[in-house]
């Protein structure tokens, strides 16, 4: 068999073989593939920062709404403590005064109706005195109270026994539900006369409340 050169000596082109065009096809998709894998790994990539973002993003709203929590929670400490330590004043403070109001009010409704209130005046002095100790009872300690008189002064001109009449006086008040249980001792004492009529008798009452009152 004979080969007839057509192109007249510039050479007759190899002949392809399957073998040579897998070869050209491998090297041709290598780097298709490496590009494809890349993309798909740049895409992973971008999904994972972004969900890690948003983590991040929902941490720190967290971690501001706790912030915001901590500081409430100091602010209703100190106010609770602020709270506490003026309501431990006031009650220290009410320990040393009388609620006069509803005494007053069980001394007009208690008043005889011969006698009229002329005047009305109280008064609180500090003394020391020596009490049993809470932890230690057979102990006594010094300690200062607070002792509270309310000085009242009555008269009547209309005939009667006045003696009589401020002895129920007195006696009404010490049994009262209210007052009574707040007084230690309500002494009663007849003013002299003045110079003014001679029908008015005027008396002094001295409302002695205890200590603890």
């Amino acid at each position: 068999m004979h080969t007839i050169d057509l192109l007249r000596g510039e050479g007759v082109p190899p002949k392809t073989t399957l073998g040579s065009v897998l070869i050209v096809v491998v090297i041709a998709a290598v780097p298709v593939l490496a590009a494809a894998a890349m993309a798909d790994r740049y895409l992973q990539n971008r999904e994972t920062i972004a969900i890690q973002q948003k983590a991040i993003t929902t941490d720190k709203a967290t971690i501001e709404e706790l912030a915001d929590i901590v500081a409430l929670q100091k602010l209703v400490e100190q106010t609770q403590s602020v709270t506490n330590t003026r309501l431990s004043e006031v009650a220290s403070c009410l320990g040393g005064y009388v609620q006069w109001s509803p005494v007053l009010v069980t001394l007009v409704e208690n008043m005889p109706a011969e006698m009229i209130m002329s005047k009305l005046s109280a008064e609180s002095t500090v003394e020391r005195i020596r009490v049993p100790k809470k932890d230690n009872p057979n102990q006594e300690i010094d300690v200062s109270v607070t002792k509270r008189t309310l000085v009242l002064d009555i008269s009547g001109s209309q005939p009667g026994n006045y003696e009589t009449i401020v002895r129920d006086y007195r006696t009404r008040l010490k049994s009262s539900e209210l007052l009574g249980p707040k007084l230690e001792e309500i002494t009663a004492s007849k003013k002299p006369g003045g110079s003014g009529d001679d029908k008015t008798v005027s008396w002094t009452m001295n409302l002695i409340f205890k200590s603890a009152s």
